[in-house]
């Protein structure tokens, strides 16, 4: 029993330390698919698996500022080029990502995913998962 409450106990300071991090990005501690320390860094890599629409979420985050990967479930067979252009577009337009300091967008058309690599000084300045995946759905209804 006592190694239950232990393991009870570390849960909870687990969750506690993540939350900071995942919730300015709209995300809920059930979405936490893994959690990778590297003490020499100082960082934390954290998994994210949103559900619908946004296949996964890599958060990266140090000392020098935070860099998430946001993999996004698009159609097949896209223009590589126009979805690629018009996201940027849209990331470069919109308010919710304004405090990106560097961004890159990937589409693969095989698989339908655009990969967006969003980097920043703080967690809290990244847009909230459901912003990106808002967004993107908006940059490809703009090419139908």
């Amino acid at each position: 029993m006592a190694e239950d409450e232990h393991l009870v106990r570390l849960a909870k300071l687990v969750e506690k330390t993540l939350r900071p991090i995942i919730e300015p990005l709209g995300a809920k501690i059930t979405m936490v698919e893994n959690i990778e320390i590297d003490p020499y860094g100082p960082r934390i890599v954290i998994q994210l698996s949103p559900g619908p629409g946004v296949e996964s979420v890599f958060v990266d985050a140090s000392p020098d500022g935070v860099e998430a990967v946001y993999t996004i479930r698009v159609d097949k067979g896209l223009d590589k080029r126009a979805v690629e252009d018009e996201v940027s577009s849209t990331i470069e337009s919109s308010e919710e990502f304004q405090g990106v300091d560097e961004y890159d967008v990937a589409y693969d058309a095989e698989e339908g995913e655009i990969t967006i690599t969003l980097k920043a000084r703080m967690i809290a300045e990244l847009p909230s998962i459901d912003e990106v995946r808002r967004k993107v759905n908006e940059a490809i209804t703009k090419l139908a």
